[in-house]
């Protein structure tokens, strides 16, 4: 089979352009895809990766545009009525519903078991399902069978859920003026189309008043098997699935005379369309300019021209955004930001677009976007340089090729989204090294004279609509639409000189200093770990793992943070990490480091947090080198860049101009000041922070907090052979700077000024206010603080303790009040807080319902204070427990946080976890619950609209 396949490539290859540009591309072979009599199509494969587990999905070519105007909204509605009853999981909060069973296997609702509903698709999902007993594999089959044809749409249910499709309504408005602005803009930008009314949330009036007749209507209409597929990724026997899908699925009906599924069109217009749209609570200004282009018709697109359409549009983009970000580190830049896109229009599959985002500066709105467009057209006119398309090529390569290396280590997700992206719209299914080795043909082939002819065809200056997202604030001015349209036009009509690039240094470290030794080497733990001691006093723990083909995690941490540095530094405080990464290292600023990092798959970021500073990323197997070269200069050499400084100052003084608009702001704030006790370091960042902010200084604090590599530690996790890797860390590492030391210091604990360090509150106390308002809300959150010993059983204790206080919130709160769409609940146990351990209850509902719902939240803590939590709950979370440690314990990110533990905090947050899971009783949960009421540290933040 291999060698057939290579072959068929070299004939490919060997084809004239144009015919092998219709040249068929071969699908997968892994994948198994049949159809049905029926007419449902089904997608099986299999996957190792996750051992003993299986996604199950149903995907339909149905959305919210095939609703009529009495169904505006009932799409979504019929998304959340299927987990509410179906023939064979009648029940809802019972046993024999859906989410209870689902939860009895470990599959959590919202992580594992959910859906969306878009426009033009709706997708159900069983995740991760455990699937050690075949009687599992037939059960998620028969969910996925009840969803295509079998759900029960009983009336007492319809009714409950429309309190809760009104709460994601108020969710999904509520402080996100943006979205309500694109509701708002949509009927501008397709006016005379079925797109003018077409969002899937819909209307709040039907939703709360449709007969139940409606929702049925759909149903039977829409859900059939010629417009759905079943697909199923896991690590099971495909023979014995397919088996399975053709019994079950075939008793299916076909629909006699089924309604014609339209893909609806786009108008094209000849006069720019622009639409302004104000909001109140809109802090910023965002412009969107679209060039509407054809879309390439679904049944086009598994061909090699498809293929290079979208190649030579993404080298397009990426060239083009290159460019961009250039003029964004102007000490004044023109915007705040700016990239280009070419893909879909707005929110139609049937029309593709060219796309330029602006983020506007308030003071320059016309300016920045004159600008953007400049940058633009310098490119339409004069084309792109030479080195300019081989770095893009080079990037483009370096994708597929770690594409190839990574396949055996994707998850069944990824090939389940690419089955569903075939099926729903004729995505290519095809292999990542099939891919790989059509990219060294366009690599090859793809001149520069081709790209910039495409480049015209982009970038036409026809067709065009124009979207504005501004605030409503009598103190910033917003041109008309006769101002934009003249700006754009203008712009497009002007002439601009030739784009002229700067030559870029090849080597990172062209003056390395002579590399130190390894003085000590040794196993660390019981995890295969390799500790290694540098000459330098650095201590270096290496994991190698194979979990991930082309993976290498990188850290390297040392204790202090911002604690080392005096109140009177708090306004150079937050900018330290941004400052250093905007002014580039050694002899590169950021745009020229940009280039020469093109092609290696590295990223690396230094940070300075409260009791720590590290400089951490990952990288390719092949560029640990340039990883550690970075860390390197990170360390000893960050570059200073006036020019980049105050292009972050004016860029960032210009965002929180208007930072006050979104009542998400107060309401954050308010937060941070009630559970820090109003600390002075937890204070927002405004306009008069920064301007008593000192460059000069704050590379200053940079460069101490980075000075003495003998009080850091480094983790090295991933794919890495030790033989190789011994040389990187004599010359990188074993070179970073030391200090003489006084002798005093015994532990780089030590080092953090806790005195420093925002401690949480341990006051007992409710803040509650009143804000302006565009959708009416409840904002809602509540914090427990306790002093609880820092243990792994602690820690476990509070995940489980926090996931069935989760549970019994969607049972009472969410389901039987339909007051709100979710209560979030999470904690955090962090040794160096006092106290240590916090809990986050927070939730959205309408303001009306705040003291009906808000008793339920606290009763709900302290039934499981003096119950215990419910046995079934208990069951359901440990059974989700296990499942995620198996998922979790082949990945390198798991690795790196048990690593990490042990060096911060001396406990091993692997031993014995799964039988401390079976461990766990309710008493314990009852008596941790009861311990953190009975120490009485409470605190919520309420924000309610105002009248």
């Amino acid at each position: 089979m291999k060698k057939k396949f290579r072959l068929m490539v070299i004939a490919l290859i060997s084809l004239s352009p144009w015919v092998a540009m219709a040249q068929s591309l071969d699908q997968d072979p892994s994948v198994r895809v049949g159809k049905l009599k029926n007419g449902l199509t089904y997608y099986i494969r299999h996957n190792a990766k996750e051992a003993g587990l299986a996604d199950f999905y149903i995907a339909q070519k149905v959305g919210s545009i095939l609703e009529e105007p009495r169904q505006r909204g009932l799409a979504h509605f019929l998304e959340h009525m299927a987990f509410n009853g179906t023939k064979h999981f009648p029940g809802k909060g019972k046993q024999l519903g859906i989410v209870p069973w689902c939860e009895t296997i470990g599959v959590k609702f919202g992580a594992n078991l959910n859906a969306y509903t878009s426009i033009d698709e709706t997708v159900y999902h069983i995740g991760s399902a455990p699937i050690k007993r075949e009687g599992i594999i037939d059960s998620c089959l028969l969910v996925l069978n009840d969803w295509s044809h079998y759900i029960l749409l009983e009336n007492k249910e319809i009714d409950k859920e429309r309190g809760v499709i009104h709460e994601e309504w108020r969710t999904r408005r509520a402080g996100k003026a943006v979205s309500r602005m694109m509701e708002d803009a949509t009927p501008q930008l397709y006016k005379g189309t079925k797109y003018e009314d077409c969002m899937p949330i819909g209307n709040m009036d039907v939703v709360d008043h449709f007969a139940y007749q409606d929702l049925r209507d759909y149903y039977q209409k829409w859900y059939r098997p010629d417009l759905q597929a079943i697909v199923v990724v896991g690590d099971f026997d495909v023979d014995q699935m397919e088996t399975k899908i053709k019994r079950l699925f075939s008793k299916i009906p076909a629909v006699k005379n089924p309604a014609k599924r339209e893909y609806y069109q786009v108008n094209d217009n000849d006069k720019m369309i622009v639409s302004i749209q104000k909001d109140k609570e809109q802090p910023i200004i965002l412009a969107h300019l679209y060039m509407k282009l054809p879309a390439t018709p679904f049944s086009e697109k598994n061909n090699v021209k498809y293929l290079r359409d979208n190649y030579i549009s993404w080298l397009v983009a990426q060239m083009l955004n290159g460019r961009l970000a250039e003029v964004r580190q102007q000490a004044n830049p023109p915007f705040l930001s700016a990239t280009s896109h070419i893909g879909t229009f707005f929110v139609s599959r049937t029309k593709d677009a060219f796309s330029l985002s602006i983020s506007c500066k308030q003071d320059n709105i016309l300016g920045g976007i004159r600008k953007a467009l400049a940058t633009v057209e310098t490119a339409r006119q004069h084309g792109f340089t030479a080195s300019e398309l081989e770095r893009a090529k080079t990037l483009y390569k370096t994708r597929t090729e770690r594409a190839v290396k990574s396949e055996k280590d994707r998850t069944n997700s990824h090939f389940v989204n690419k089955c569903v992206q075939n099926f729903l719209y004729g995505e290519p299914l095809i292999t990542a090294k099939y891919e790989d080795e059509l990219s060294d043909k366009l690599n090859q082939e793809v001149t520069l004279e081709e790209v910039n002819q495409e480049l015209q065809k982009l970038i036409t200056h026809q067709n065009q609509a124009f979207v504005v997202y501004a605030p409503e604030n009598p103190s910033i001015v917003i041109p008309s639409e006769a101002e934009f349209e003249k700006t754009i036009l203008d712009a497009q009509a002007q002439s601009y000189e030739a784009y002229q690039e700067e030559k870029v240094d090849a080597e990172l470290t062209p003056n390395m200093p002579q590399a130190g030794k390894i003085i000590a080497e040794k196993d660390f733990g019981k995890y295969g770990v390799r500790e290694i001691t540098l000459s330098n006093g650095l201590k270096v723990y290496v994991k190698p793992t194979d979990y991930q083909s082309d993976q290498v995690l990188f850290s390297l941490e040392g204790w202090g943070g911002t604690s080392l540095f005096p109140d009177r530094d708090i306004p150079n405080l937050s900018l330290i990490t941004s400052a250093v990464t905007a002014g580039g290292v050694g002899n590169f600023d950021a745009t020229a480091l940009r280039k020469a990092l093109t092609g290696k798959a590295v990223r690396i970021q230094p940070s300075v947090g409260d009791t720590r500073q590290n400089i951490s990323g990952n990288s390719s197997v092949k560029d640990m080198k340039t990883m550690l070269q970075l860390a390197y200069l990170y360390f000893t050499s960050p570059r200073r860049d006036t020019v980049a400084y105050q292009s972050l100052i004016n860029r960032t003084k210009s965002f929180l101009t208007n930072r006050s608009a979104s009542p998400k702001v107060a309401f954050n704030d308010s937060v941070t000041a009630a559970l820090y006790n109003n600390h002075p370091r937890t204070r927002p960042v405004v306009a008069d922070t920064l301007d008593k902010a000192n460059y000069d200084r704050i590379l200053k604090l940079y460069k101490f907090a980075f000075s003495d590599a003998s009080k850091f530690r480094a983790t090295i996790i991933g794919k890495v052979n030790l033989d190789s890797l011994r040389p990187l860390l004599t010359q990188y590492l074993a070179t970073l700077p030391v200090k003489t030391h006084c002798g005093k210091c015994t532990h780089q604990h030590d080092s953090i000024n806790y005195a420093r360090v925002p401690q949480y509150s341990t006051e007992n106390k409710v803040v509650k206010f009143n804000k302006k308002m565009a959708t009416p809300l409840a904002n809602v959150s509540i914090f427990y603080t306790a002093q609880l010993p820092f243990t792994p059983k602690n820690d476990l204790l509070l995940d489980v303790f926090t996931r069935t206080l989760q549970i019994a919130y969607t049972d009472s709160v969410r389901e039987e009040k339909g007051g709100t769409y979710h209560v979030g609940v999470s904690f955090d146990l962090d040794k160096r807080q006092n106290p240590d351990a916090v809990i986050r209850i927070s939730y959205n509902a309408d303001p009306n319902r705040y003291d009906e719902l808000n008793p339920i939240i606290y009763q709900q803590i302290a039934n499981i204070a003096q119950h215990g939590p419910v046995s079934s709950s208990l069951a359901k979370v440990k059974e989700y427990l296990k499942k995620q440690y198996a998922q979790m314990a082949i990945t390198n990110d798991y690795w790196s946080y048990v690593i990490w533990h042990q060096l911060r905090d001396g406990e091993d947050f692997d031993k014995d976890y799964v039988k401390m899971v079976d461990e766990i009783s309710p008493a314990d949960i009852q008596k941790l619950a009861a311990d953190i009421l009975r120490q009485n540290h409470r605190i919520e933040v309420t924000m309610l609209s105002a009248k």
